[in-house]
């Protein structure tokens, strides 16, 4: 009975990493856009 939350908590961890991931991943990338096309 006690697996349940622990599931529970893994897998909340892992969306919890995946959307920090893609979170910062959408900002470089927004960052290397917005710089790239400032002239030099």
């Amino acid at each position: 009975m006690s697996d349940q939350p622990n599931q529970e908590r893994a897998s909340d961890g892992a969306a919890d990493a995946v959307a920090s991931v893609m979170i910062i991943a959408i900002v470089v990338t927004a960052m290397y856009v917005w710089l790239s096309g400032m002239p030099s």
